[in-house]
């Protein structure tokens, strides 16, 4: 058997393999189960105009920016940026159920004040996300993007009204609200919605923080 002495040195090689194998598979795993934020953008159908006026919008949130977000205690539409005044609206349940009746109606305010803006944000802020299923999320989104088809004969007959245009008789016989008739004022007004589809209100929608 051989014997040291003091004055040899031993040279030995560490094995560093399994410590980079323990790292390689820390990262997998926590990429696997890290939470991320998604952001998915739905398309619809536009003509030129008006998906340039939503390419527009969507570049200028700084300016304008709508949010609807999936509260526990309902719906809450929100708009931040510079040119916007800041609305921060809960809209509460309706008998157990998100409004998206009255969410309609505030987003045809909304577009008569901001004609030339097409962009919409819906974000999610409840505890279990399962609770938002498919449905609400589409009801959300069709609140959103367009007027329904009663409501789009009813504008036209606004802005024949504005334009002078002689109605015909059963259009003398529609009943146009208030809100309807500043949206068609609104909607002629203003040079990017005067030559976009009439009947979208905010067609070009994000969803944000959906897992």
């Amino acid at each position: 058997m051989r014997v040291f002495s003091k004055e040899e040195h031993l040279d030995t090689d560490i094995n560093i393999v399994p410590v980079i194998d323990c790292f390689v598979m820390l990262i997998c795993f926590l990429l696997f189960t890290a939470a991320f934020t998604q952001l998915v953008f739905l398309e619809a159908k536009m003509t030129s105009n008006t998906a340039a006026a939503a390419q527009k919008s969507r570049a200028e949130l700084d300016q304008f920016r709508l949010v609807v977000t999936f509260e526990e205690q309902g719906l809450r539409l929100a708009t931040t940026g510079n040119i916007s005044k800041k609305l921060n609206l809960l809209l509460p349940m309706a008998n157990g159920n998100y409004d998206f009746k009255a969410l309609h109606n505030q987003l045809i305010s909304l577009k008569a004040e901001y004609p030339e803006r097409y962009s919409a944000d819906i974000e999610f802020k409840v505890k279990q996300q399962h609770t938002v299923d498919y449905e609400k999320i589409m009801n959300a989104i069709d609140s959103i993007r367009h007027l329904s088809d009663e409501e789009y004969g009813v504008l036209r007959v606004a802005q024949k009204k504005v334009r002078n245009i002689e109605l015909s008789s059963t259009e003398l016989e529609k009943v146009v609200p208030d809100d309807m008739n500043k949206l068609a004022k609104s909607l002629l007004g203003n040079q990017v919605s005067a030559n976009a589809d009439q009947k979208l209100l905010f067609p070009d929608v994000a969803l944000v923080g959906l897992d």
